[in-house]
């Protein structure tokens, strides 16, 4: 081969199967990094919602807001509203400011942003889904809550749930480099958007106008889908699949061209 010959680009099977040799790179990375230097490492991940849905379903009883709904558990309901704003509340916060953070690491061949923010969102999204999987265990064993009815129709849903979060994050993080209000206004409106996740109640539950509110939330969508697979089948649940995907392709098609930007920006600065 002569000087002027250059060798041939790799195929693009092989280009992504470096790639995914890569994210599972960064996945193992920021294991070892996260659970390692922590007190309690991977069982507060399982501790802390299991604190909150005891204390909800204490609440509850106290209160009598699980009565009237007997078709739905207490638990299962606690359980899944709060993995469910846990994985939307973290994945969300987690894309301020990530670009800048995992700068250093750009320099690495074949290591580019988007596989930063894929492995750091995927461990966010396998953590919490164990420690649902942990719990709704212990429920079923104990007989607080019926064994989950669809097993398949709960991943998929938290695959779905996980692809929208991270389409908002995409623009978070894009955003999040070129003001730093987003900052300060991205706390609180996680806050504001705690009605429109469905966490809280079933949209068959709601009047008539909320739950026109509801239908338009893919957050609720999400929710009402892994939920479906959660409950027994007579609990009726309203999601629509192709409604969260369209969402999520229009926040990807937004914020990956912004990620990339306020990468150029960075690396220029």
């Amino acid at each position: 081969m002569s000087a002027f010959e250059t060798a041939p680009r790799p195929s693009f099977r092989r280009s992504l199967a470096v790639q995914f040799r890569v994210v599972m790179a960064l996945m193992v990375r920021e294991a070892q990094s996260k659970y390692s230097q922590e007190t309690f490492g991977f069982f507060w991940t399982v501790a802390e919602p299991l604190m909150l849905t005891l204390g909800v379903i204490a609440l509850w009883t106290v209160t009598g807001r699980g009565e009237g709904h007997g078709k739905v558990s207490v638990f299962a309901f606690a359980l899944t509203a709060y993995s469910h704003v846990q994985l939307w509340r973290m994945i969300s916060l987690g894309g301020l400011g990530s670009i800048k953070a995992s700068g250093w690491l750009l320099y690495h061949q074949n290591v580019r942003a988007f596989d930063v923010f894929l492995a750091r969102n995927l461990l966010i999204s396998l953590s919490i889904f164990t420690s649902f999987t942990i719990l709704a265990t212990f429920g079923a064993l104990f007989d607080l809550m019926p064994p989950v009815r669809d097993p398949g129709l709960v991943v998929a849903a938290w695959c779905v749930d996980t692809l929208f979060c991270m389409s908002f994050a995409t623009v978070v993080a894009g955003v999040s480099e070129f003001s730093e209000m987003v900052e300060k206004l991205l706390h609180p409106l996680m806050y504001l958007t705690l009605p429109l996740t469905g966490a809280f109640t079933l949209t068959s539950w709601l009047p008539p106008r909320a739950r026109v509110v509801i239908d338009w939330s893919p957050l609720a969508n999400a929710c009402e889908m892994f939920r479906d697979g959660v409950f027994p089948e007579s609990v009726k649940t309203t999601w629509d699949l192709p409604f969260i995907l369209i969402c999520t392709l229009v926040l990807f098609i937004i914020g990956l061209p912004l990620m990339n930007r306020a990468r150029q920006m960075i690396h220029v600065t």
